[in-house]
């Protein structure tokens, strides 16, 4: 065995890195030419080094360890949507679902559906059960609770997230916060024997889809989290009860990258957040359900979607989610087909992609680590901004966080509007002839309370479509 040296180069800095590539760029400025940002916020750098972190790395813990012995070390559910409008059709959509790759639904539940005929036949002990209130709140927590008690479920029979919050009454009518924190409150105890069911969960998802950048998705999220256990505490709710109710969801944008950082850091700043309470929480308790964004999407060329969903879906395995819930352009109106193509992107991740086989393979990685750190920064600045004047109830009251989304939306969408920013079938590589695939266009009306979800493309579409 030959033992030779083949790098036996001098070791260079990264400043000396940086002033050869300023030597090349022959005078034209580094920062202009080189240096982009993301979210208007955070630098990024032509490229990173060891230099750039402050010390060792170290993997994640995204889960437990799996109770069956043999299972790949990184596990996620694969969770699809049910509407039961039809329940007999919606058993049959769903008990297909489960046979073919789903592992976990999203229920989509107005308060008057028959779960019986609905779950028909469905282990919930194996799967993830997820719950979306279509309706209204009370109602919604009386259904669940009596399809609890109608089969006499066991606490370890059932597993997966309420997907509501007492915020979520103030954007769906401006008032009943108050309500909220009391059903919030009586869900806590209902459900405390059900280690693994989640009766809130915090929904950062709502202002990625409505435009916001992933640091101000971050900050409301978590201020909606401090003010939940501000309000729950006159409850006799304490932070460690909160902190062991919450599920979170968050959306994936189209910033690769940035997305799998944005979660990491989510799950870093939920545990420093929790300790700031003096509640000690592992990472791997901590349950969050990645879904892929309707922000990115568009209304043109629809087929351009499927590859976006394809990649938001690997950076939510990648940045750490428990649930990986890829949602159909079209929503409950998509096909047979659409419906198909969401279901098994999890399935080619897992299978095809092998991404089960490393619990966090994103750590070390040089770029990815320093991402991390700058937007859990940008986040702890705002956050502290967002309580010392008043929190997030009192910037929600006084429209001061739906100003700065607004901001941030409209920014985007003229970026794409003016080409500025480039959207693959939208202001480039457009679907001409027989390959154009358009879907209709509604005007978004927006009441001053509410954040409705938008896309990054919705100026053009108005132009193209709303004349069409």
């Amino acid at each position: 065995m030959t033992n030779q040296d083949f790098y036996n180069f001098p070791p260079s800095s990264k400043e000396e890195w940086i002033d050869q590539v300023k030597r090349d760029l022959k005078g034209k400025d580094f920062d202009d030419t080189l240096i982009s940002m993301l979210w208007g916020r955070v630098k990024i750098q032509p490229f990173y080094t060891a230099e750039d972190l402050k010390g060792p790395t170290s993997e994640y813990k995204f889960h437990p360890d799996s109770k069956l012995p043999g299972m790949s070390p990184r596990i996620w559910n694969n969770l699809v949507s049910a509407f039961p409008e039809n329940e007999k059709s919606t058993n049959e959509e769903i008990l297909h679902s489960l046979q073919n790759g789903a592992e976990g639904l999203i229920l989509h539940v107005e308060g008057t559906e028959n779960l019986n005929q609905v779950l028909k036949a469905v282990h919930t002990e194996f799967i993830s059960t997820n719950f979306l209130p279509t309706g209204e709140t009370t109602p919604f927590f009386h259904l669940i609770q009596e399809w609890i008690e109608s089969l006499t479920l066991k606490p370890n029979m059932l597993s997966g997230a309420i997907m509501w919050n007492p915020c979520d009454e103030l954007y769906r009518s401006g008032e009943n916060f108050n309500l909220g924190i009391d059903q919030a409150a009586k869900a806590i105890n209902d459900f405390k024997e059900f280690r693994e069911f989640y009766p809130l969960t915090i929904d950062f998802s709502r202002y990625a889809n409505t435009g916001a950048t992933g640091i101000e998705e971050l900050t409301y999220g978590l201020g909606e989290v401090i003010e939940l256990i501000d309000k729950l505490s006159k409850k006799a709710i304490s932070p460690s009860q909160v902190f062991d109710n919450l599920a979170y969801h968050t959306a994936m944008g189209d910033s690769h990258f940035a997305e799998i950082a944005k979660v990491k850091a989510l799950r870093k700043l939920i545990v420093e957040l929790a300790g700031n309470y003096g509640v000690k929480i592992e990472m791997e308790s901590i349950h969050i359900i990645t879904s892929t964004s309707g922000w990115s999407k568009s209304l043109l060329d629809k087929n351009t979607n499927l590859i976006r969903q394809t990649y938001e879906a690997m950076a939510g395995v990648l940045g750490g989610g428990n649930s990986i819930w890829v949602k159909p352009t079209e929503g409950k109106s998509a096909s047979v087909l659409e419906k198909r193509i969401a279901r098994n992107v999890s399935t080619i991740l897992k299978e095809e992609s092998y991404l089960d086989k490393v619990m966090d393979p994103a750590a070390g990685s040089f770029y990815l680590e320093k991402l991390q750190e700058e937007i859990e920064k940008s986040v702890i600045s705002d956050l502290q901004k967002l309580e010392d004047n008043g929190g997030w109830l009192k910037s929600f009251q006084d429209r001061v966080l739906h100003t700065e989304i607004r901001y941030s939306r409209e920014t985007a969408q003229k970026k794409v509007l003016s080409n500025s920013n480039i959207k693959v079938g939208v202001n480039k590589y457009l679907a001409k002839g027989k390959l154009e695939n358009h879907l209709p266009f509604e005007r978004i009306l927006e009441k001053d309370f509410e954040l409705l979800p938008s896309r990054a493309t919705y100026f053009v579409e108005q132009n193209i479509l709303s004349n069409a």
